[in-house]
């Protein structure tokens, strides 16, 4: 091999790739903004691994540690949730037993009694008028901010704040912390919200590659003449090809520190700006390593592949350009192949456990597989259907003779735009069955608003009584939750429910009820105990996680279904748990374990408004230790499960949006490196008489075909692969035919759109003094 051929020939492609005039500088310019893009959308994606380990070692960071230690005296640890506006707020209420108590690393020291560590965007939101009717839940003085090791996310509300240990020692829930810190232990998503992060991942990378691959051939004709004039002057085919490799690689290296640069600089306002529904800290946005080397690896390879690719056929001689006149016919068996080893992934997913990396490899894979098939079958589809078009208008001729000619660089660049599409499509049908899992507000599986408060027993009688005078509260209901087990030493347990019969009627909407009624709910999981079925009240004298014994218990008393118990399913949005629901009069109270919990239930009004629900919250206020507020379906409060979706929903479709837009760029190259290399061609036809208006709609057909097929194939493969989808999370699946029918025409919409951005140039092109320059 000749090494020093090899050099001259790539320092050759690179001079040409800069030193070519305005035609070279714009193809390298578009080359290298196309790329960066690509860049940089690839390093946020490499960034994701170490955005949510570092997120986790900030969870990991406040764990308490409840195992004595010589020496120390514990730390009395009691968390709490509460909601403001729509966003959660993490309270830990700490106080020191002694003057060895521990505390988290990071916390200057554990505050007193009135004082509180808040983090930054708390300590501003207490600060400002936005927060005034958090104050009455938060009334301590702030002392510090929370340092970064111990808020999760930028922007998120927290607070650790000092009590009087005597106060603290008497909640139930108090943790003796003899320590704070542990290793990491990442939590598992719902296999349905998983799955979707993997498809939507799948979605929103697909598109960036087939931009890159778009962009490393914009200009190819100009490039192939410049290569027959070095033919001319002497040298080889293969150094026209290592030449050509080299004028790619330049755009690609100039894309890749672009886009390292455009990365670096977006990086710097992370913590402002919401990433898929959540903010990250600067410090977390660093690629993975190996990622990167990937990234910088796979970019200008790729590139090259893609440059080496489009000469396959094509021969480059001293007096010019040699296409094949007739392509060779395209094989679909692989085509297919790719898409059935797809389904068979999706199907199977090679026997994994859910939720485990090779579980994820396969979904993903197979995703993956699928929407490739898009821009895969797309080419021969489009030569197929074109080769047996004959007749119709000039326009439609003119269109379908050059499609016939070379399909596959309009049905590449078309199937960027239909594999987003199909995408968008499988992410909106998977959104919509989720939705309906997950219950928004709105959907079919809303239960009715309500402020749910567990408190202890002593306790219930005076939260109800605050509730109830709360603005915004239409009724408050007392349930009292306990367990009753089978007889005879089995572990088999009935939850069940305390409640009067007002509580029953509205909760359970019950036709009648009378005090001393007994229902049995039947569900999916678990048969409630038959009519006559003794059951036993048992009191676990050792509850510790690691003291548990399930044989170490006291029996405290019996209890018998009555006969006349009365049986019902569970409604599908009910807010009963337990297969048992017992009016007073069917148990005596002084029965019941003195630590079950109570929930004090307040059912609020439709109309509820954001200061109202505040107001409520208010309410309890003065036993914000002793309880936990919850609230269900209030307007912008979301459940835990519900706001991981819609932070998952908000970032699918802002970075479906931005791949179609990147997709609509690649189009619009296309048409116009189309009309800059048919000028001359074009030009005569004008000049013999041809209408302006014949061109521009040959050049519309020429990307309607195309789009109409690739609609046709992406509308297949979207609804097929949501289907294979749901069927992962055995969730029912939900098309909105709606949002399909637009977003296919919002693809229609896309193509018209580049075809009317077409128009200026096409009036250039076809000028007669452009024809007289050629």
């Amino acid at each position: 091999m000749n090494v020093r051929g090899w050099i001259s020939d790539l320092v050759l492609g690179v001079r040409l790739a800069v030193g070519g005039g305005r035609t070279s500088w714009a193809r390298l310019a578009l080359s290298a903004v196309g790329i960066a893009i690509a860049t940089a959308v690839l390093l946020v994606g490499a960034s994701a691994g170490t955005m949510h380990a570092e997120r986790e070692a900030r969870q990991a960071a406040d764990i308490v540690s409840d195992q004595p230690v010589d020496g120390v005296d514990p730390t009395y640890v009691e968390r709490k949730y509460t909601e403001y506006r729509g966003e959660g707020i993490r309270i830990t209420y700490v106080a020191a037993s002694g003057p060895a108590a521990p505390k988290p690393a990071g916390l200057p020291a554990l505050p007193d009694a009135g004082e509180m560590y808040a983090s930054p965007a708390l300590a501003e939101l207490l600060a400002s008028p936005e927060g005034e009717l958090l104050v009455p839940r938060l009334p301590e003085k702030v002392v510090g901010t929370l340092p970064q090791d111990l808020v999760e996310l930028p922007g998120d509300l927290t607070a650790w704040i000092g009590v009087d240990a005597a106060v603290i020692e008497d909640v139930e829930s108090v943790t003796a912390a003899y320590g704070f810190g542990a290793a990491a232990d990442p939590g598992l998503l719902n296999p349905g919200l998983l799955t979707l992060l993997l498809i939507g991942a799948v979605v929103l990378l697909l598109p960036v590659f087939i931009f890159v691959t778009s962009a490393s051939r914009i200009a190819g004709a100009e490039r192939d003449r410049r290569l027959s004039a070095l033919r001319l002057v002497g040298s080889g085919s293969r150094q026209v090809r290592r030449i050509a490799a080299a004028e790619s690689l330049t755009g690609a290296m100039a894309g890749l520190v672009l886009g390292f640069a455009v990365f670096l600089v977006a990086r710097r306002f992370a913590d402002r700006v919401d990433l898929f529904g959540e903010r990250a800290y600067v410090s977390d946005v660093v690629p993975d390593p190996v990622l990167t080397v990937l990234v910088v690896l796979l970019i200008p390879a790729l590139s090259v592949l893609t440059a080496l690719f489009a000469l396959r056929r094509t021969i480059i001689e001293p007096l010019g350009v040699v296409r094949q006149s007739k392509p060779v016919r395209r094989r679909l068996w692989w085509r297919l192949a790719l898409i059935v080893l797809g389904i068979v992934l999706l199907t199977t997913q090679l026997g994994a456990p859910d939720n485990s990396d090779l579980w994820a490899w396969a979904v993903s894979g197979g995703a993956a597989l699928l929407l490739v098939g898009v821009p895969v079958l797309l080419p021969w589809l489009v030569e197929r259907v074109a080769g047996r078009v004959a007749g119709g208008p000039p326009s439609w001729l003119l269109a379908i003779r050059r499609l016939q000619l070379d399909s596959g660089t309009s049905a590449r660049v078309v199937g960027g735009v239909a594999v987003v599409l199909a995408g968008a499509i499988t992410l909106q049908t998977v959104l919509m069955s989720v939705e309906g899992v997950v219950g928004l507000p709105g959907s079919p599986a809303e239960p009715r608003g309500s402020v749910e408060v567990y408190s202890p027993p002593a306790l219930a009688e005076t939260v109800s009584h605050d509730l109830a005078a709360a603005d915004g509260v239409e009724s408050v209901h007392t349930m009292r939750y306990t367990s009753f087990y089978e007889t005879g030493g089995t572990d088999n347990a009935f939850g069940a429910v305390v409640l009067d019969c007002a509580a029953a009627v509205d909760l359970m909407h019950l036709g009648d009820c009378a005090d001393g009624d007994v229902f049995l709910l039947r569900d999916e999981y678990q048969a409630p105990p038959g009519p006559g079925t003794v059951l036993e009240q048992r009191q676990y004298l050792n509850t510790s996680n690691q003291d548990w014994d399930p044989r170490n218990y006291e029996v405290t008393g019996s209890w018998t279904v009555p006969a006349d118990a009365r049986s019902f399913s569970r409604r599908e949005n009910s807010t009963i748990y337990g297969q048992i629901v017992v009016t007073p009069g069917a148990i005596a109270p002084a029965t019941l374990p003195e630590d079950d919990m109570t929930t004090v239930y307040a059912m609020v009004d439709d109309g509820l408004t954001g200061d109202q629900l505040e107001g409520i919250r208010n309410s309890v206020a003065a036993h914000r230790i002793e309880t936990n507020v919850y609230s269900s379906n209030t307007g912008p409060d979301l459940s835990s499960n519900q706001q991981t979706y819609v932070a998952i929903r908000t970032g699918l479709y802002a970075g479906s949006i931005f791949t179609l837009l990147l997709a609509g760029v690649s189009l619009l190259v296309l048409a116009l490196e189309h009309i800059r290399e048919r000028r001359r061609t074009l030009a005569m036809l004008t000049a013999s008489g041809v209408p302006r208006g014949v061109l521009a709609r040959s050049l519309l057909w020429q990307v309607a075909l195309p789009i109409a097929l690739g609609v046709v194939v992406a509308l297949a493969t979207g609804l097929g692969l949501a289907a294979l989808v749901m069927r992962l999370s055995e969730d029912p699946l939900v098309v909105d035919w709606g949002g399909v029918v637009l977003l296919c025409a919002g693809a229609v919409a896309l193509s018209l759109m580049v075809s009317a951005m077409t128009m200026p140039f096409l009036r250039n092109a076809t000028r007669l003094s452009a024809l007289r320059t050629e």
